[in-house]
Order: C-alpha cells, then sequence, then structure tokens
C-alpha cells in the first residue's frame, strides 16, 4: 500500500502508519472476516497499488499508541498472544491484545467515537471477540468472557453533564459471557464467511458480489412528505406507499425520494472501492 504525504508531515509520522500487509496468502484475520468479501479480496489483490494519505491516518496511529501503553504493562497476564486454525483449504488468524488466565478474560483495547456507545453499535466487536474465544479454544484455551475497553476519542464532558443518555466517561468497558451455544454460532460464521471468500478469490474483479447492506454501512432509502414554502420535512417514511397514505392528512404537497447511501463507500471508508464493481456503477449511474 502505498503512503503519500501531501502535508509534508515528518518521515516518522509517515513510518508510523504505514502498516505491513495484514494477512498471508490463505490466511484471514479475525478483523478480516468482519469485512465483505469483494472488499477483502480487492484490497488483497490491489494492495500495493492503493494510496493512502499519512494525514487521514491520524487514529491508526491513535489506536497503535493505545496498545502500546496497555502491551508494556506488567500485570501478569497473556499479551499479544497468535492463534490460528484450519477452515477448508485456509487459516483463520487472530492476535488476542490480552488473556487473564486466572479470570479466563479476554480483554481487547479500543478507540473509538462516543457514537458507537450511544447507539450500542457492538456487533462487530462481539462477533470479533467470539472469534477469538473460537481460535483459543481450538488451541486449548478456554475463555469464559470477553471485555473491551473503549477509550472514547470525542468524548465531551460538558455534553455528559445534561445529557444522562451521553457517555458519562471516556471510558467505556463492553462485556459478554462466551457459551457453548454462540461458540457453535461463531463457528458457522467462520466457515460460512472462509467458504465464501475462496470463492470470491476464483472470480475476477468485475464478478465479485457487492458487500452486503451491512457491510457496506448502507442507510434505507426514504420517501419524505414535504409542504411548499417548507424546508424540512414534515415526516420522513420508510416506504412510498406510508408517505402516500400519510400525505393528504399531514396537509403535505409532495413527496420526495431520498435515495439511501453506502457510507463505507461514499465516505471514503473503503480504501478500495476504486477498484469495485458496485462502487464504479453506483459512481456511474450517478
Amino acid at each position: 500500500m502505498k503512503v503519500t504525504n501531501v502535508l509534508g508531515l515528518p518521515q516518522a509520522f509517515v513510518d508510523a502508519v504505514s502498516v505491513e500487509r495484514h494477512n498471508e496468502k490463505g490466511c484471514y484475520s479475525a478483523t478480516t472476516i468482519l469485512h465483505g468479501a469483494c472488499e477483502t479480496i480487492l484490497q488483497e489483490r490491489h494492495y500495493d497499488e492503493i494510496e493512502v494519505d499519512a494525514s487521514d491516518s491520524i487514529w491508526a496511529v491513535f489506536g497503535s499508541a493505545v496498545h502500546s501503553i496497555f502491551e508494556k504493562q506488567n500485570t501478569g497476564t497473556i499479551k499479544e498472544a497468535f492463534y490460528s486454525v484450519p477452515v477448508s483449504h485456509s487459516k483463520v488468524t487472530g492476535r488476542v491484545d490480552s488473556y487473564d488466565p486466572q479470570t479466563q478474560t479476554l480483554h481487547d483495547f479500543k478507540s473509538c467515537s462516543s457514537w458507537k456507545v450511544i447507539y450500542q453499535d457492538f456487533d462487530d466487536w462481539y462477533k470479533q471477540g467470539m472469534i477469538y474465544a473460537w481460535l483459543m479454544k481450538k488451541n486449548g484455551v478456554e475463555v469464559k468472557r470477553c471485555e473491551f475497553i473503549a477509550l472514547l476519542k470525542d468524548h465531551s464532558k460538558s455534553k455528559a453533564k445534561v445529557d444522562q443518555n451521553y457517555p458519562q466517561l471516556p471510558t467505556y468497558i463492553y462485556r459478554f459471557d462466551v457459551t457453548e451455544k454462540a461458540l457453535e454460532e461463531i463457528e458457522k460464521f467462520i466457515f460460512d464467511k472462509v467458504a465464501e471468500l475462496e470463492k470470491a478469490e476464483l472470480l475476477a474483479d468485475e464478478e465479485l458480489t457487492p458487500c452486503s447492506k451491512e457491510e457496506r454501512w448502507a442507510t434505507e432509502d426514504k420517501w419524505a412528505i414535504m409542504k411548499a414554502g417548507r424546508k424540512t420535512a414534515l415526516k420522513v417514511c420508510s416506504s412510498e406507499e406510508e408517505a402516500k397514505s400519510l400525505m393528504e392528512t399531514m396537509g403535505g404537497t409532495d413527496i420526495e425520494f431520498r435515495q439511501g447511501e453506502s457510507k463505507k463507500c461514499v465516505d471514503g471508508y473503503c480504501v478500495c472501492r476504486n477498484y469495485c464493481p458496485f462502487y464504479k456503477k453506483m459512481i456511474e449511474e450517478k
């Protein structure tokens, strides 16, 4: 991956954000299989062509710094342990931040936005923790509990004072127990995802199935009931039928269609979007 430097930042900063390839050929990490197969395959295929700017990687530095600080603490826990399990013709791998053998608790350190806590958007962390627990069990290490310690990088004390629904502290712990049923469910997810990835590896770029709506962070299409002379909608509906049924009652004069967006694509969070057939088609249609 090519790291550009449009701001002329010090070379130390550029070097800090210039990471090595995440996966070896035939290996998929716990975090990689949480992404869409299309994104994963394209990133691996075009890794040497993809460009990212050093100035756009500040949060990667922040995250690495957080991990580095916790790794240095002498707490008697097992840190940065690497696990690997063969699945089909591939391997699924994971590097665990910290594991306490006495309590059989897995710890993972994160930096994130306060909005993740507000929306309780933890599905990706849950799956990541369960994949780690599955990998560890397959290697003879039992995990009873997962704890994700999050540092909220945009936390506002002033908002916390006036809004009880806002995170009250700049640190948040997301925790859950590991059950046999959950391990069975994540095993199915892992096997299905590896099968999808192995199938996708055989396809040309233009033949790849687009990432799912969830993987693209896609918002749904909406229909807004509007009134002449008013800038904001009277009501935003999930279907055109609903909007039509309510328009007369609400005194609306028009229905405005608001097309959903694939946020990960259009906001530039996917580094391989310029090689993606779905993204190319979306731009052409616009």
